[in-house]
């Protein structure tokens, strides 16, 4: 009896999975419809697919598009590495640059509008005790 039982059962999934496919339906409006959850659905087909091996399966083999025929000097350019472009850089603005010639001969040069940057090193010099000449001096 529990095989009946069983045969009934995989009959009705077969159908309904017929029905999924026949209608254009995704599992999920099926599932809703059919009052089914969508892992139950998957697990039936997965299931009657497994048991029907005397079905042929559809040829799945795409055709490639033929891609146009390339001369052979043509094909080996193409395999090595492109060209390296060197794109054109523009100058530098001409902006002066504070230096700060320490007295063990160190220099430290910062842009002028880096406020900042100038405030930070006079800060840490001026901590430090150290002797230091700054003179403005053009961009080179």
């Amino acid at each position: 009896m529990a095989r009946e039982v069983n045969q009934q059962l995989r009959e009705t999934w077969r159908k309904r999975i017929a029905r999924q496919r026949q209608n254009g339906q995704t599992v999920a409006e099926c599932c809703r419809q059919e009052g089914v959850s969508m892992p139950s659905f998957y697990y039936w087909k997965r299931k009657l697919q497994a048991r029907q091996p005397t079905q042929p399966k559809r040829a799945t083999t795409r055709r490639k598009a033929k891609a146009p025929k390339r001369s052979p000097v043509k094909a080996t350019a193409r395999s090595a590495s492109p060209p390296f472009v060197q794109l054109p850089l523009p100058a530098p603005p001409t902006c002066p640059w504070i230096e700060v010639v320490l007295s063990e001969g160190t220099i430290v040069r910062l842009p002028q509008q880096n406020l900042a940057a100038l405030h930070a090193v006079l800060s840490v010099l001026g901590n430090n005790n150290q002797a230091a000449a700054v003179e403005k001096a053009p961009y080179a």
